[in-house]
Formats: C-alpha cells, structure tokens, sequence
C-alpha cells in the first residue's frame, strides 16, 4: 500500500479530474492537431494542385468558366466555435443531435461540448463493463495473423467505440489517471478530420462560387469534348451526393496517421476487427432482406445498397488502414485520390471482396 500522502494525492488529483475537465482547450488542442496532420501531409496543396487547378483549366478552356484568374483557390482554414449546447441538424426534415457540423457559410467547425460530455460518460460505461471482452477479442485476431504476444503488450492504449448499428472501435491512447481528457481528445479529433474534410469538399465547390455546382455537372454532361470531362463530372457528383461517405472514411484514415497507429499490426489490429464486425452486420440484413422477398432464388446475397453513408465510410476507412498498415503513410496521395473519386457504388466494391 502507498503512503498517506500517495492516497491523499491522489484523492485530490480524482476530484480534479471529475470537476474540473477543461473541455474548451481540448477542443482546441484536437482541432489545431487535425490541421497540423493535414499541413504536415500537404493534403490541402495536394488537392488544390492536382485537382482543382486542373478542373479550372480545363473548365476554362472550354468556356464553361471566363476568368479564371479571378477565381481563388486558397484553402481557408476554418474557424472554431465551441457550441455549450447540443448541436442539431436537419435532414430530410428529422432533426439529429450530431457532435460537430461544418457551416459553409460562415467556413467555420462547430462543436457541441453537451455532444462530447454524454460520449464521456458513454464511454466509460463501456471501458467499466467491456474492456475485458475487447483485449479478448483483439488477441484472437492477432493469433489469426500469426503474432505471439497479446494485445496487453501496447501500453496506454485503450479502445473507444462508435455505434453505427454496431460498434466500431477506434485505438486510442487512455491516460489511467484522467481517462475523460483521453476519451475527450479522440472524439474531438475525429469530429475535427470529419469536418475538416467537409471543408475540403466545400472549397472546391466555393471556387465554383459564381456558378451553381448543379448547372456545371449539367454542362459537363452535355459537353463530350471536355478534357477530363468524367474525371471532372465524378468529383463533383460524389461533393454533391456523397459527402458524409466521403468524410467519415477520410476521418479514419487520418485518425490514424495523427495518431501513429498504422505503424505496429498490435495497434490498428482494431481495423481488422471493425471489417469482421461489418461482415456480420451485413449478412443479418441480407438475409432478413432475402427473407421478405422469398420470389428471389435461394441463396441470394445481394448486397445490400441502402446501408448508411457514416457505416459505409467506416467500413471503407478501416479496410483501407487495415490493407495499407504500416505503409499508410507513403501511400497517403493514392489514398486521396480514391477518396476524391469515393461514391457508394466504389466504396462498395472495394468493400464487398471483404465480407
């Protein structure tokens, strides 16, 4: 047993971590680490060079934007606003209470502190009761692949789940001693890569800004001469129809890399994991959709295509961390460029051979 001033210490350290949980800076703090990742990779100037100038020449060249010149093509980082309150979004006229939301108008990433809180508590309800199951989990997979030691060798390294009809799970370092600020730091960082991506989308739509991205896609269609032509039509298709698809792949993605969990098969083994629990998923809803329409053949696993763009995105995020590992890093512009081109029907095809 400690001494009296051991216990006493951390007494008083326990009282300042259940009262005194400085949201605001971690908000901070994960929001300034997301854009450092994308500056430390050149993401942004990597799109702005290879994608948007190029749309824009070629654009311009076949008449369909005059001046070119005029239009700016500097990404602007956006702002932060830290939201007391929950945050709700309106699609197809439900309202959502979502953790973070990128306004266009006002190039700026709201997070709800409310949002973040209940996700605290969420999650060490999950940690208390589930954590034994998960290091279980994990080590069965890691003997799949061969590895000799455990899981438990990885030190601080805890795991958090996001529910999406099912758990995913995400590695994440834990602080034993202030396991909010930890779980605080990861959700906020994954909402921040979320929403920055969005932004990303919405810059290459707002140098656009003085035509509708509609009208464009129209003229593209009826314009077979344009250079790139499909090229151009797919991004702005899947800007316009797959933005949350887009988003939450590119958030695992870069989750990891900011992290460094792609370097060690013990730290992203969760990738591996996540893909398994997404095959099972699938095949629930494939034969309950099989079963209402007995007129089709015996045996039909048609996949199924109404599954939710966040789930989707996850799904193709952890196969491509898993299928990169410790390689990510140096393929991190082909990565992009697939995700630039991501839409359902691709992400599905690169999921499918998985399940």
């Amino acid at each position: 047993m400690g001494s009296t001033k051991d216990h006493i210490n951390d007494m008083t350290y326990n009282v300042k971590d259940e009262f005194s949980l400085n949201l605001d800076k971690i908000i901070e703090r994960s929001y300034e680490k997301a854009f450092e990742i994308l500056d430390e990779f050149d993401i942004i100037k990597y799109i702005e060079e290879k994608y948007i100038k190029k749309a824009l020449e070629s654009l311009h060249k076949f008449g369909i934007i005059e001046d070119i010149e005029s239009m700016h093509t500097n990404y602007e980082k956006p702002k932060l606003e830290i939201s007391e309150d929950y945050i709700s979004k309106n699609e197809s006229s439900v309202p959502e209470e979502v953790a973070g939301q990128y306004l266009l108008s006002e190039n700026k990433i709201k997070i709800s502190k409310k949002f973040i809180e209940s996700y605290i508590d969420d999650q060490l309800k999950f940690l208390n009761h589930h954590e034994g199951k998960i290091i279980t989990s994990l080590d069965e997979i890691l003997k799949d692949l061969h590895y000799k030691g455990s899981i438990s060798d990885i030190q601080d390294i805890g795991y958090l789940y996001v529910n999406h009809n099912s758990i995913f799970l995400y590695p994440s370092y834990i602080n034993e001693r202030n396991k909010k600020e930890s779980i605080a730091e990861a959700i906020t960082l994954l909402i921040t890569l979320h929403e920055g991506w969005h932004s990303i989308d919405n810059n290459i739509l707002k140098i656009l800004n003085n035509l509708n991205p509609v009208n464009i896609v129209n003229k593209l269609k009826n314009n077979s001469t344009i250079i790139y032509m499909d090229y151009l039509l797919n991004i702005l298709e899947n800007i316009l129809e797959n933005p949350e698809l887009r988003a939450s792949a590119f958030e695992v993605i870069m989750y990891y890399l900011a992290n460094g969990f792609h370097k060690d098969e013990r730290e992203y083994v969760a990738a591996y994991r996540n893909i398994l629990t997404f095959g099972e998923y699938i095949e629930e809803i494939n034969k309950q959709q099989n079963d209402k329409n007995k007129n089709k053949q015996d045996g039909n696993n048609d996949f199924n295509y109404d599954l939710s763009p966040y789930y989707l995105g996850y799904c193709y995020g952890n196969i491509i961390v898993a299928k990169y590992g410790p390689s990510l890093k140096e393929n991190i512009y082909k990565i992009i460029d697939n995700i630039m081109l991501l839409n359902k029907k691709r992400a599905i095809e690169v999921i499918k051979p998985y399940i």
